[in-house]
């Protein structure tokens, strides 16, 4: 019997425009009422998940950054995995060095080396160009204000930075072009102790080996007794390749990537068609 359902946001849960589909929210208050515990896998920040959450008037628990954190209905971090300050150096510097912008989310607000304005208007821009959108929904009072692109503080010494009080939950970087994140991944296979996946083929998110989605899953079932068996994971991207190597009860939509899908245990209808919705009417007949 499944009793806990952990889902993916962008790709899986999520229509394009990001906003969850009224027969999608129904399977989340389906689970609710009989006491199946939802939780999100993200590799969002708390801000950018919790954004969603509140519109729909939803409390879970999530995964974040990947697998850097995983936090309560209220935020509180119960399990974390960051990054070593050693290796970031490094990896700001394959992006740095091929001029790909990035962002440095860390327990204390967003950073990049760049004028923050140069990395947000690009950011806009990758995002409008990917899914779509207005300029407007990004300034002040839009939906989109709260992104960490509108956040960003800048780095003027490196070394004083990572000195800081502050923890390293990951690193992402984003082009126009696929290409150039497909250069930059052959810089990061040479740095030690990370580990990077995409979402998409024009960014990169680049978090500690051991910030994996399926393992801080893994360590979280533990301590509540829960198996493998009982838990039902949905994911799209290869940020969810942990969750369906480690879980047997796996769904992606048929938007996933060919991996994913060659993993999953059920390939249901896509992102825009409520597959999230199908693959929860899926554990009712099993």
């Amino acid at each position: 019997m499944i009793k806990m359902v952990v889902s993916d946001m962008d790709g899986t849960l999520l229509s394009r425009g990001g906003t969850i589909s009224p027969g999608n929210l129904k399977a989340i208050r389906d689970l609710e009422q009989k006491g199946i515990e939802f939780v999100i896998a993200s590799g969002r920040d708390y801000g950018g998940v919790h954004f969603i959450l509140d519109e729909y008037h939803l409390r879970c628990e999530a995964i974040l950054g990947n697998g850097s954190q995983y936090v309560d209905r209220d935020g509180n971090v119960l399990l974390s995995c960051y990054m070593n300050k050693s290796v970031v150096k490094d990896v700001v510097t394959v992006f740095k060095s091929r001029g790909i912008p990035y962002m440095i989310f860390t327990t204390d607000g967003f950073y990049t080396g760049y004028e923050p304005s140069f990395v947000r208007d690009r950011f806009v821009s990758r995002s409008r160009n990917r899914f779509g959108g207005t300029g407007a929904e990004y300034e002040k009072g839009g939906r989109l204000a709260h992104m960490p692109c509108n956040h960003l503080q800048k780095i003027e010494d490196f070394d004083e930075f990572l000195r800081r009080d502050l923890e390293i939950i990951k690193v992402e970087a984003f082009s126009m072009a696929g290409y150039e994140i497909e250069d930059a991944r052959k810089g990061l296979e040479k740095i030690p102790g990370i580990s990077f996946l995409s979402s998409f083929d024009d960014n990169v998110e680049v978090t500690d080996k051991g910030a994996q989605k399926g393992y801080i899953l893994e360590k979280i079932i533990g301590m509540r007794g829960l198996s493998k068996e009982e838990i039902m994971v949905a994911g799209d991207g290869m940020n969810d390749l942990s969750m369906f190597e480690c879980f047997p009860n796996s769904y992606a939509p048929s938007n996933a990537c060919d991996r994913i899908k060659e993993l999953a245990g059920t390939i249901v209808c896509s992102n825009e068609e409520d597959g999230f919705a199908q693959a929860v009417r899926e554990i009712w007949n099993d």
